[in-house]
C-alpha cells in the first residue's frame, strides 16, 4: 500500500511540473502589461498562501496602512492565519485558502490589485495569477511581465523583512510613516488564559516558546527544564508559562511550568500579551511579541531561508527596542548552551520586577 502511495504521489508531482511548465509558456506569450498605476484601485487582495504566522504578523502592518488610506484589503490565507486575523477588523475579508480550491468566486470579486510577497513561483500561484490576470499584480523577483506589471527586484540579505513591505507601500504612495504590526484582541481567549493561569496584577509572567516550525530552531527538553529552573531560582513566585500545543509541552508542568490546554494561535497571542518577558526561538512568537511590544529574549541560529537563501537572523530579527536578539554559532539551537541566554533573561525579569514595584 505504501509503495502504491509513493507511485501516486510521484505521478501527481510530475503532472504538476508539466502543468506548471505549460502555464509558464502560456503566460510568457502574453504581451507586457501597462505600468502599474493604482490611482483607481480600491480592492486589494494579499496572498499569504503558506499559512505562516510570522509572515502574516508582518503583513498586518502593510494591510493596516493600506486600509488607513481607504483601500478595501482582503487576504487569502490558511486556517491558522485566519484564526490570528479573526479580530483584525481593518481587513475587508479573510478568505481561507485551500490547496486546489476553486478560484471562480475569488475571480468574480474583481480585485483591482493582487499582492504576492513571496519569491516562490509554484503552480498554484501561477494558476491564480493567470485566472485573475485582469487585476494588477504586484510580485517580488518574478520575471513575468505579462502578469506582474509591478515586479519588484529585491533581495537584500542585510535588510529586515519590513523593508520588503515598505517597497509595496511605496507603490501606493505611502512613504516614511511608522510601520507597526497590528494584531486584534480576542477577549474570550484572553479571559480563558487569565482564568487558566489564575493571573493577578502582582504576578510576574514569563512565557517560553520552545518549539518552532523547524527542528534546527527548537529547544531541547533539557534546555527548557533548565530555563524553568533558572527563572524560578531568581524568584520562585514567577509564573512560567510554556507556549505550544498541549501534547508537546504538557510534560513541562511536572517541572513547575504552567500550560494552557487546547491552545490555538490566539492562545499564544494572549499569553504573550500578559507576559512581562517572553523567551522564544520561533520567529512567529518573536513578531507577535513585537506587535504587542513585550520584552523579549530571542535565540537565533545562522540558518539561511529556504526559498531565498537570505540570512534568517537578519531578515527576521525582532527589530524593536524591547527585542533582545542572541545569535549562536551552532547549527542546531538544541546543541548550544542554554546558559547563553540566562543573563538576558535575568535582566528582563529584574526590569519587570522593578516596574511592578513602581
Amino acid at each position: 500500500m505504501r509503495f502504491l502511495k509513493t507511485i501516486n504521489r510521484n505521478k501527481n508531482n510530475l503532472f504538476r511540473k508539466i502543468k506548471k511548465a505549460a502555464l509558464l509558456c502560456l503566460i510568457r506569450t502574453i504581451r507586457t502589461r501597462d505600468a502599474f498605476a493604482p490611482v483607481n484601485a480600491r480592492k486589494i487582495l494579499i496572498l499569504r498562501l503558506d499559512d505562516k504566522i510570522g509572515d502574516m504578523v508582518v503583513t498586518t502592518g502593510t494591510a493596516f496602512k493600506l486600509a488607513e488610506k481607504g483601500y478595501r484589503v482582503s487576504v487569502l490565507t490558511g486556517p491558522v492565519c485566519g484564526q490570528l486575523l479573526h479580530n483584525c477588523d481593518y481587513f475587508d475579508q479573510v478568505i481561507q485558502y485551500k490547496n486546489r480550491m476553486s478560484l471562480d468566486l475569488l475571480h468574480a470579486q474583481k480585485f483591482d490589485v493582487v499582492i504576492d510577497f513571496d519569491d516562490v513561483q509554484d503552480y498554484e500561484r501561477l494558476k491564480l495569477a493567470w485566472l485573475m490576470r485582469r487585476s494588477n499584480h504586484v510580485g517580488f523577483n518574478k520575471n513575468l511581465p505579462g502578469i506582474y506589471n509591478a515586479s519588484i527586484r529585491y533581495l537584500d540579505a542585510e535588510k529586515h523583512i519590513t523593508e520588503r513591505h515598505k517597497r509595496v507601500l511605496a507603490l501606493f504612495d505611502i512613504h516614511e510613516t511608522p510601520f507597526h504590526y497590528q494584531l486584534g484582541r480576542c477577549v474570550k481567549e484572553q479571559n480563558r488564559v487569565k482564568n487558566a493561569l489564575r493571573i493577578t496584577d502582582s504576578d510576574i509572567v514569563v512565557s517560553v516558546n520552545p518549539f518552532s516550525g523547524a527542528t534546527d530552531k527548537d529547544f531541547s527538553e533539557e534546555q527548557v527544564i533548565s530555563l524553568i529552573y533558572f527563572i524560578h531560582s531568581i524568584n520562585p513566585e514567577i509564573k512560567v508559562v510554556v507556549i505550544g500545543q498541549s501534547n508537546k509541552v504538557r510534560s513541562f508542568s511536572a517541572h513547575g511550568a504552567l500550560i494552557v490546554s487546547e491552545s490555538t494561535i490566539n492562545t499564544a497571542v494572549e499569553i504573550v500579551r500578559i507576559s512581562d518577558a517572553v523567551v522564544s526561538t520561533d520567529t512567529s512568537i518573536v513578531h507577535i511579541a513585537n506587535a504587542l511590544n513585550r520584552p523579549l529574549v530571542a535565540l537565533y541560529n545562522k540558518r539561511k531561508l529556504k526559498d531565498t537563501s537570505l540570512i534568517g537572523y537578519k531578515t527576521w530579527a525582532p527589530n524593536y527596542p524591547q527585542g533582545n536578539q542572541i545569535v549562536v554559532e551552532n547549527d542546531y539551537i538544541s546543541h548550544c548552551s542554554i546558559n547563553t541566554i540566562f543573563p538576558a533573561v535575568e535582566t528582563a525579569i529584574r526590569a519587570a520586577s522593578m516596574l511592578k514595584l513602581s
